[in-house]
């Protein structure tokens, strides 16, 4: 079953750590786009790096889009919680039961077998959500990933606005969605094994 870290905090210089040299859901979709793009390829560096040196200076650099959705999102959780009569647990990571090096930093769990992802949007892009009530296609791998990782049976999609009504989507995963994962990334730790291996005989040659 996947690993659970329920004693790191997100956001901490701990979870910067576990998180350094892993596949992580919050970059999923750049993981399963395209193999030739240059986000990947500095995903790929900055993993490789991640496993030699720990984690990188800017990964705890927060946009305003990312501060506004740590500040509203417990507020979502709660809402979540109480429009479902769930009870929402916080988990810092959690690591996939049997490929190395991959993770996910959970907006919250349901037992062990549901999840959530919660966004807070600005009102345009929470009104697109509301007119197609789809997951919108930039957070499709990022939920599906969660899903993988934490061997889940269900995930929901929260698309919340502080002045409107909490939107719950929730999402499918197939066999062949959790195939195509566990396939990119071991094409991907092939590109992060050369990296990792370059920066390691500068060590040796410094020492």
């Amino acid at each position: 079953m996947p690993t659970y870290h329920f004693d790191i905090e997100q956001g901490t210089p701990e979870w910067n750590a576990i998180r350094a040299g892993k596949w992580s859901a919050s970059r999923a979709g750049t993981i399963m786009g395209g193999l030739d793009t240059k986000g990947l390829a500095d995903l790929v560096m900055d993993v490789a790096w991640g496993r030699v040196y720990g984690p990188i200076e800017h990964a705890s650099y927060k946009s305003a889009a990312m501060e506004r959705g740590n500040n509203l999102e417990p507020e979502t959780r709660e809402r979540y919680a109480f429009q479902t009569d769930h009870v929402v647990e916080q988990c810092g990571f959690v690591e996939h039961s049997t490929i190395l090096h991959v993770g996910w930093s959970p907006d919250g769990l349901v037992g062990r077998k549901r999840g959530i992802e919660a966004k807070n949007p600005l009102h345009k892009a929470y009104m697109e959500v509301c007119d197609r009530m789809k997951i919108p296609a930039e957070y499709r791998w990022q939920v599906k990933w969660g899903m993988w990782v934490g061997e889940l049976e269900a995930m929901d999609f929260l698309c919340d606005h502080p002045l409107a009504q909490l939107i719950i989507l929730p999402c499918e995963l197939t066999e062949s969605e959790k195939q195509q994962m566990a396939e990119r990334v071991e094409v991907l730790e092939k590109r992060v094994a050369e990296w990792v291996e370059k920066l390691m005989n500068r060590k040796r040659e410094a020492a």
